[in-house]
């Protein structure tokens, strides 16, 4: 039962929380520069659990140590607890512009009881719809640990998820535009063991310092980041914890891109011009290979009849037919990938784009203009993407067409088919 809580309200231009003498962990964590979809500033942390963010306890205990806390000044916090003949001391700073809290944790003394200890990240689940290949959904939450052996990104479903892993140097646990975090610079590299409990709406991320040293002395040094998936905040943290922001595969390609994007906002001041600017950027990067492309759907075009001719002359005998149709691509010097080719080279760059536009938190809750207030969010009226089927359509018209007329029947379906994938999508 904790009894005799001391709180110390901490309040910034950005960050907003009440520090508790219960293991010197942070309640009610608000974040004062964002809103969430309701218009209630973003807290988090999970109100209701028996453990708060960045708690401390000693290991394998269920209760958090009592501290008490000395404020040094506006954001420096010393709290001290005794445990027999040993004294624990955790120092917190927190330097709000950057949304991090500093922690140095020490022993002077020893107790035979003391084996280590342990501090938590928690937060509340939410019950996001699922997505589809068809009608992807980017909201979502997960837990992200980079370890020395690997780096893994469990995203949260509806089953239950329990796992661990040895010396992690990074461990978040967060949503699509918002995380806690905890950077590790200590001579212990912890375990990390993450639970979520779907049923009962929580999740928890505990780091484990064990103690090498029986009786010698024990130290801790870490760096909490709570706040905004901001890549270009979490990289002035730590580049690999700029990881948090799912960027997927082509991670590489996808921070230029976002550079650029936030340069473009520099200068104009609306990310929608900045992303309309980015596109014509994109699209003159690729145009290279979109001009090789069709030109070689043009030369594929000017001998399709004379492929037709050879499909009828040697339609019993397909190794000729494949012989005859490879002398005539050569006599004509058209290449058969020549059309397909361009796409895959191009392809990295648009997924990249279409990772950038769907996860920087640059987007949330930035207006376009009329009708788009939030480029975050789908079209309510569905105009962006109905206009992007629209011209879809006409330029499939306009482009040369080597595909039968059974396969071009098909192709013809492909707008209205792509109008519903990005129905869901955001307008950015």
């Amino acid at each position: 039962m904790r009894v005799s809580e001391q709180v110390i309200k901490y309040q910034s231009s950005a960050l907003e929380f009440d520090l508790s003498s219960v293991g010197m962990g942070l309640k009610n964590v608000v974040l004062r520069n964002f809103t969430d979809r309701n218009g209630q500033l973003v807290e988090l942390g999970h109100p209701e659990n028996s453990i708060m963010t960045l708690e401390t306890r000693l290991l394998g205990q269920n209760q958090p140590l009592a501290f008490k806390i000395e404020q040094i000044n506006t954001n420096m916090f010393v709290g001290r607890t005794q445990l027999g003949e040993l004294e624990i001391t955790k120092t917190m700073e927190v330097d709000p512009d950057k949304y991090l809290v500093k922690f140095k944790i020490s022993t002077r003394g020893s107790d035979e009881k003391f084996v280590g200890l342990s501090t938590f990240l928690t937060e509340q689940v939410e019950h996001h719809e699922g997505g589809s290949s068809l009608l992807p959904q980017f909201a979502k939450q997960e837990f992200f640990v980079d370890s020395i052996a690997t780096r893994d990104r469990v995203v949260f479903g509806k089953d239950n998820v329990q796992q661990s892993w040895s010396k992690a140097r990074i461990a978040s646990l967060g949503s699509q535009y918002f995380t806690q975090a905890v950077v590790d610079h200590s001579p212990v590299i912890p375990e990390a063991k993450a639970k979520m409990d779907y049923g009962g709406r929580y999740a928890d991320l505990t780091l484990l310092y064990p103690s090498l040293n029986r009786g010698g002395e024990f130290q801790l040094d870490y760096e909490a980041f709570i706040g905004p998936k901001s890549h270009h905040l979490l990289m002035g943290v730590d580049a690999n914890l700029a990881r948090v922001v799912d960027f997927g595969f082509f991670d590489w390609i996808a921070r230029q891109i976002l550079a650029l994007l936030r340069w473009f906002y520099a200068l104009i001041g609306n990310y929608g011009i900045a992303i309309i600017l980015l596109t014509v950027v994109v699209r003159f990067m690729v145009l290279p290979f979109n001009l090789y492309s069709y030109k070689s759907m043009k030369a594929m075009q000017a001998i399709q009849p004379q492929i037709q001719a050879l499909r009828e002359k040697y339609k019993d005998d397909q190794q000729a037919q494949q012989q005859e149709m490879m002398r005539l691509m050569r006599e004509n010097k058209v290449n058969p990938l020549g059309g397909c080719l361009p796409v895959f080279l191009q392809f990295p760059i648009f997924i990249a784009l279409y990772q950038v536009l769907g996860n920087s938190i640059e987007l949330y809750q930035a207006p376009f203009g009329l009708w788009i207030h939030d480029l975050s969010l789908k079209d309510p009226y569905y105009i962006l993407p109905v206009l992007m089927g629209v011209t879809m359509f006409i330029q499939q018209k306009i482009t040369p067409n080597t595909m039968d007329p059974a396969q071009a029947k098909i192709m013809m379906m492909m707008p209205l088919v792509f109008t519903f994938f990005m129905v869901t999508l955001p307008s950015g």
